[in-house]
């Protein structure tokens, strides 16, 4: 310590060529606002998901519309099935083969609204009759196989209310 007193070594100061000695704060972090941040995406993403989820849309009752012409309509009748999907028939009033395989129901409703526009009398237009309970995401997987046919109209079948 060579001549140096206790009071100059604490403060820092020393009188020969010897380092200074700095008092090391320790750093403090604030989490608030990442705490913030975080909780905030957690509810966008909760959120968006439970309305990704839902299937169930309620569609408004039609009020003014025209009837489908069974003549000129290539009929899909969609009912609910289990987990695995609906359940199809293509044809008037359920008298056609049921499909459940989502692949093969795509390939019959494309063959089906092809031959229809073929037909001696066309059929231009592709009428859906679903049940309440079908999830939007089969009617619109459906709609989306009629559309390789140029031309075609899509109908979806209303429940109708007694006056």
């Amino acid at each position: 310590m060579h001549g140096e007193s206790a009071a100059q070594l604490e403060s820092g100061f020393s009188n020969g060529l010897g380092t200074k000695r700095f008092k090391v704060e320790d750093p403090e972090f604030d989490v608030t606002a990442m705490v913030d941040l975080v909780s905030l995406m957690n509810i966008y993403f909760l959120v968006s998901w439970v309305m990704a989820m839902a299937n169930e849309v309620d569609l408004p009752a039609a009020k003014h519309c025209v009837a489908g012409d069974p003549e000129t309509s290539v009929m899909v009748i969609v009912k609910k099935g289990d987990e695995r999907g609906s359940t199809v028939v293509i044809g008037e009033d359920g008298d056609g083969e049921v499909l459940t395989d989502r692949a093969i129901i795509l390939q019959k409703v494309t063959e089906a609204v092809k031959a229809g526009a073929k037909d001696a009398k066309p059929k231009d237009t592709l009428l859906i009759k679903a049940e309440k309970e079908v999830p939007l995401k089969d009617i619109s997987h459906i709609a989306s196989a009629a559309s390789s046919t140029e031309g075609i109209k899509l109908r979806l079948a209303v429940l109708e209310k007694d006056k």
